[in-house]
Protein backbone atom coordinates (compact mmCIF):
# COMPACT_ATOMS: atom_id res chain seq x y z
CA UNK A 1 0.00 0.00 0.00
CA UNK A 2 3.37 2.61 0.73
CA UNK A 3 4.07 2.31 -2.88
CA UNK A 4 0.91 2.67 -4.05
CA UNK A 5 0.56 5.63 -2.18
CA UNK A 6 3.91 6.73 -3.61
CA UNK A 7 2.95 6.00 -7.30
CA UNK A 8 -0.39 8.29 -6.86
CA UNK A 9 1.77 11.39 -5.44
CA UNK A 10 3.78 11.33 -8.36
CA UNK A 11 0.95 12.63 -10.05
CA UNK A 12 1.63 16.10 -11.66
CA UNK A 13 -0.24 18.69 -9.86
CA UNK A 14 -0.77 21.26 -12.92
CA UNK A 15 -2.35 17.78 -14.59
CA UNK A 16 -5.06 17.30 -12.31
CA UNK A 17 -5.53 21.28 -11.66
CA UNK A 18 -5.63 21.26 -15.39
CA UNK A 19 -8.31 18.26 -15.76
CA UNK A 20 -10.38 19.86 -12.74
CA UNK A 21 -10.78 23.31 -14.80
CA UNK A 22 -11.97 21.50 -18.03
CA UNK A 23 -14.97 19.65 -15.91
CA UNK A 24 -15.78 22.51 -14.19
CA UNK A 25 -16.02 24.73 -17.29
CA UNK A 26 -18.01 21.02 -19.30
CA UNK A 27 -20.40 20.90 -16.27
CA UNK A 28 -21.24 24.88 -16.03
CA UNK A 29 -21.80 24.47 -19.66
CA UNK A 30 -24.34 21.26 -19.24
CA UNK A 31 -26.21 22.85 -16.69
CA UNK A 32 -27.70 25.77 -18.08
CA UNK A 33 -29.11 24.64 -21.05
CA UNK A 34 -30.20 21.46 -19.04
CA UNK A 35 -32.27 24.01 -17.39
CA UNK A 36 -33.30 25.76 -20.20
CA UNK A 37 -34.36 23.24 -22.27
CA UNK A 38 -35.94 21.31 -19.87
CA UNK A 39 -39.22 20.12 -21.67
CA UNK A 40 -41.18 16.71 -21.93
CA UNK A 41 -42.85 14.96 -18.56
CA UNK A 42 -42.48 16.26 -15.20
CA UNK A 43 -42.95 14.74 -11.75
CA UNK A 44 -41.21 16.48 -8.66
CA UNK A 45 -40.38 13.83 -5.90
CA UNK A 46 -39.31 14.76 -2.28
CA UNK A 47 -36.32 12.96 -0.58
CA UNK A 48 -35.30 13.00 3.02
CA UNK A 49 -32.32 11.84 4.27
CA UNK A 50 -30.49 11.42 7.77
CA UNK A 51 -26.70 9.92 6.99
CA UNK A 52 -24.37 9.29 9.54
CA UNK A 53 -20.08 9.03 9.04
CA UNK A 54 -17.36 7.48 12.13
CA UNK A 55 -13.87 7.44 11.61
CA UNK A 56 -12.60 4.18 12.55
CA UNK A 57 -8.98 5.21 12.38
CA UNK A 58 -6.66 7.89 10.71
CA UNK A 59 -7.74 6.47 7.25
CA UNK A 60 -10.97 4.36 7.44
CA UNK A 61 -14.53 5.77 7.62
CA UNK A 62 -17.94 3.83 8.09
CA UNK A 63 -20.89 5.37 6.78
CA UNK A 64 -24.43 5.03 6.74
CA UNK A 65 -27.60 6.71 5.45
CA UNK A 66 -31.55 6.28 6.08
CA UNK A 67 -33.47 7.35 3.47
CA UNK A 68 -36.88 8.32 2.52
CA UNK A 69 -38.52 9.32 -1.23
CA UNK A 70 -41.98 10.12 -2.43
CA UNK A 71 -43.51 11.10 -5.77
CA UNK A 72 -45.62 13.99 -4.83
CA UNK A 73 -48.89 13.68 -6.42
CA UNK A 74 -52.13 16.35 -5.87
CA UNK A 75 -54.53 13.56 -5.95
CA UNK A 76 -52.99 11.22 -3.40
CA UNK A 77 -51.87 11.52 0.29
CA UNK A 78 -48.96 9.25 -1.05
CA UNK A 79 -47.85 9.71 -4.15
CA UNK A 80 -47.50 6.74 -7.34
CA UNK A 81 -44.99 5.61 -5.31
CA UNK A 82 -42.96 6.15 -1.91
CA UNK A 83 -39.33 4.32 -1.14
CA UNK A 84 -37.25 3.90 1.57
CA UNK A 85 -33.61 3.35 1.65
CA UNK A 86 -30.94 2.24 3.62
CA UNK A 87 -27.11 2.29 2.68
CA UNK A 88 -23.81 1.71 4.40
CA UNK A 89 -20.53 1.48 3.77
CA UNK A 90 -16.70 2.16 4.35
CA UNK A 91 -14.07 4.88 2.80
CA UNK A 92 -10.23 4.56 2.98
CA UNK A 93 -7.63 7.15 2.00
CA UNK A 94 -5.21 5.68 -0.22
CA UNK A 95 -3.74 9.36 -0.28
CA UNK A 96 -4.74 12.64 0.77
CA UNK A 97 -6.69 13.41 -2.01
CA UNK A 98 -7.61 9.57 -3.27
CA UNK A 99 -10.32 7.71 -1.48
CA UNK A 100 -11.49 4.25 -2.27
CA UNK A 101 -15.16 3.38 -1.25
CA UNK A 102 -17.22 0.05 -0.91
CA UNK A 103 -20.94 -0.67 0.16
CA UNK A 104 -24.30 -1.49 -0.08
CA UNK A 105 -27.78 -0.37 -0.55
CA UNK A 106 -31.21 -1.92 -0.47
CA UNK A 107 -34.53 0.01 -1.27
CA UNK A 108 -37.93 -0.53 -1.14
CA UNK A 109 -40.60 0.85 -3.30
CA UNK A 110 -44.38 0.77 -2.94
CA UNK A 111 -45.98 1.35 -6.49
CA UNK A 112 -49.27 2.98 -7.10
CA UNK A 113 -51.36 -0.02 -9.21
CA UNK A 114 -48.25 -2.28 -9.79
CA UNK A 115 -45.95 -4.28 -8.18
CA UNK A 116 -43.69 -3.17 -5.29
CA UNK A 117 -40.05 -3.44 -5.89
CA UNK A 118 -36.91 -4.32 -3.55
CA UNK A 119 -33.68 -3.43 -4.90
CA UNK A 120 -29.87 -4.49 -3.35
CA UNK A 121 -27.50 -2.28 -4.59
CA UNK A 122 -23.57 -3.26 -3.71
CA UNK A 123 -21.15 -0.66 -5.29
CA UNK A 124 -17.42 0.19 -5.72
CA UNK A 125 -16.28 3.60 -5.72
CA UNK A 126 -13.13 6.11 -6.04
CA UNK A 127 -13.33 9.76 -4.93
CA UNK A 128 -10.87 12.45 -6.08
CA UNK A 129 -10.36 15.78 -4.25
CA UNK A 130 -9.09 18.29 -6.11
CA UNK A 131 -7.48 20.58 -6.81
CA UNK A 132 -5.78 22.49 -3.57
CA UNK A 133 -4.68 25.49 -4.86
CA UNK A 134 -4.84 29.19 -3.20
CA UNK A 135 -7.29 30.63 -5.78
CA UNK A 136 -9.98 27.67 -5.18
CA UNK A 137 -8.50 26.79 -1.20
CA UNK A 138 -12.26 27.82 0.09
CA UNK A 139 -13.82 25.31 -2.09
CA UNK A 140 -14.40 21.08 -1.30
CA UNK A 141 -14.00 19.75 -5.03
CA UNK A 142 -14.72 15.71 -5.39
CA UNK A 143 -14.62 14.17 -8.40
CA UNK A 144 -16.11 10.22 -8.24
CA UNK A 145 -16.23 7.33 -9.99
CA UNK A 146 -18.95 4.95 -9.01
CA UNK A 147 -19.76 1.06 -10.44
CA UNK A 148 -23.12 -0.04 -9.30
CA UNK A 149 -24.37 -3.75 -9.55
CA UNK A 150 -28.45 -3.84 -9.50
CA UNK A 151 -30.45 -6.71 -8.56
CA UNK A 152 -34.14 -5.75 -9.06
CA UNK A 153 -37.21 -7.89 -7.81
CA UNK A 154 -40.54 -7.26 -8.80
CA UNK A 155 -41.93 -10.36 -10.19
CA UNK A 156 -38.78 -11.94 -10.26
CA UNK A 157 -34.95 -11.14 -10.04
CA UNK A 158 -33.05 -8.89 -13.07
CA UNK A 159 -29.66 -7.73 -12.59
CA UNK A 160 -27.94 -4.69 -14.56
CA UNK A 161 -24.76 -2.81 -14.17
CA UNK A 162 -24.73 1.04 -13.79
CA UNK A 163 -21.67 3.20 -14.28
CA UNK A 164 -21.76 7.45 -12.73
CA UNK A 165 -19.74 10.16 -12.21
CA UNK A 166 -20.28 12.89 -9.83
CA UNK A 167 -18.66 16.22 -10.29
CA UNK A 168 -19.33 18.48 -6.58
CA UNK A 169 -18.57 21.41 -4.96
CA UNK A 170 -19.45 23.04 -1.59
CA UNK A 171 -18.81 26.95 -1.37
CA UNK A 172 -18.76 28.45 1.87
CA UNK A 173 -20.86 31.92 2.34
CA UNK A 174 -19.82 33.90 5.50
CA UNK A 175 -16.80 31.71 6.22
CA UNK A 176 -13.60 31.48 4.69
CA UNK A 177 -14.36 27.88 5.06
CA UNK A 178 -16.66 25.33 5.68
CA UNK A 179 -16.66 25.34 9.44
CA UNK A 180 -19.43 25.53 12.10
CA UNK A 181 -21.49 28.50 11.69
CA UNK A 182 -20.91 28.69 8.63
CA UNK A 183 -23.58 28.81 5.59
CA UNK A 184 -22.66 26.94 2.37
CA UNK A 185 -23.60 26.13 -0.85
CA UNK A 186 -23.53 22.57 -1.90
CA UNK A 187 -23.75 21.74 -6.07
CA UNK A 188 -23.33 19.31 -8.14
CA UNK A 189 -23.93 17.22 -11.47
CA UNK A 190 -23.82 13.42 -12.02
CA UNK A 191 -24.35 11.36 -14.87
CA UNK A 192 -25.29 7.77 -14.80
CA UNK A 193 -24.86 5.12 -18.17
CA UNK A 194 -26.26 1.88 -18.03
CA UNK A 195 -23.50 -0.68 -18.91
CA UNK A 196 -25.47 -3.88 -19.86
CA UNK A 197 -28.38 -2.03 -21.51
CA UNK A 198 -31.34 -3.94 -19.68
CA UNK A 199 -34.57 -3.41 -21.51
CA UNK A 200 -36.44 -3.92 -17.94
CA UNK A 201 -34.54 -0.87 -16.28
CA UNK A 202 -35.87 2.18 -18.38
CA UNK A 203 -34.40 5.24 -16.46
CA UNK A 204 -30.78 3.78 -16.01
CA UNK A 205 -29.93 6.26 -18.14
CA UNK A 206 -29.75 10.01 -16.75
CA UNK A 207 -28.03 13.19 -15.51
CA UNK A 208 -28.83 15.24 -12.34
CA UNK A 209 -28.34 18.57 -11.74
CA UNK A 210 -28.35 19.87 -8.48
CA UNK A 211 -27.43 22.72 -6.16
CA UNK A 212 -28.74 24.10 -2.72
CA UNK A 213 -28.22 25.99 0.55
CA UNK A 214 -26.31 24.45 3.86
CA UNK A 215 -25.67 24.70 7.50
CA UNK A 216 -23.24 23.72 10.24
CA UNK A 217 -24.56 23.95 13.19
CA UNK A 218 -21.83 22.76 15.06
CA UNK A 219 -18.86 20.11 14.68
CA UNK A 220 -21.29 17.51 15.10
CA UNK A 221 -24.57 18.33 12.67
CA UNK A 222 -25.27 20.34 9.42
CA UNK A 223 -28.27 20.08 6.87
CA UNK A 224 -28.45 20.75 3.53
CA UNK A 225 -31.84 21.67 1.66
CA UNK A 226 -30.98 21.10 -2.31
CA UNK A 227 -33.09 21.28 -5.52
CA UNK A 228 -32.11 18.71 -8.57
CA UNK A 229 -33.52 18.65 -12.35
CA UNK A 230 -33.16 15.16 -13.56
CA UNK A 231 -33.22 13.98 -16.99
CA UNK A 232 -33.86 10.45 -18.28
CA UNK A 233 -35.41 8.42 -20.93
CA UNK A 234 -38.28 5.78 -20.86
CA UNK A 235 -36.79 3.65 -23.13
CA UNK A 236 -33.61 1.96 -24.08
CA UNK A 237 -31.67 4.38 -26.95
CA UNK A 238 -34.23 6.79 -26.87
CA UNK A 239 -33.18 10.53 -26.37
CA UNK A 240 -33.87 12.39 -22.67
CA UNK A 241 -37.94 13.14 -22.57
CA UNK A 242 -38.55 13.37 -19.10
CA UNK A 243 -37.70 16.03 -16.54
CA UNK A 244 -38.35 15.32 -12.96
CA UNK A 245 -37.86 17.93 -10.06
CA UNK A 246 -36.55 16.54 -7.08
CA UNK A 247 -36.48 18.36 -3.41
CA UNK A 248 -34.05 16.65 -0.59
CA UNK A 249 -33.54 17.66 2.51
CA UNK A 250 -30.28 16.20 4.30
CA UNK A 251 -29.41 15.86 8.33
CA UNK A 252 -25.16 14.90 8.24
CA UNK A 253 -24.01 14.11 11.72
CA UNK A 254 -20.22 12.55 12.50
CA UNK A 255 -17.81 13.27 15.47
CA UNK A 256 -16.19 15.95 12.97
CA UNK A 257 -18.48 16.90 10.62
CA UNK A 258 -15.88 18.89 8.39
CA UNK A 259 -14.57 14.98 8.02
CA UNK A 260 -18.02 14.01 6.29
CA UNK A 261 -17.87 17.33 4.10
CA UNK A 262 -14.17 16.55 3.03
CA UNK A 263 -15.57 12.61 2.23
CA UNK A 264 -18.38 12.87 0.16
Amino acid sequence: MGFFRTVLQLVDDAVLYRMTALMLVTVAGLFSPALANAEGESDTQFRGYYDYRQRIDDRTRGFGSLGYEELLDEERLFGAWTQLVAKGGVSYDATERIRLEAGLGMYYKWLSGATDRFEVRPWQAVTFDWPEIRALARWVVHHRFMLEERFIETTEWDASLRMRYRLAFSIPVNRHTVEPGAFYIPMWAEFYGDLSQNEQELYADKARYSAGLGYVFNKTWTAELSYSLQQSRDSVGADVQFDDNIIQLKIKTTVRIRDYLKSR
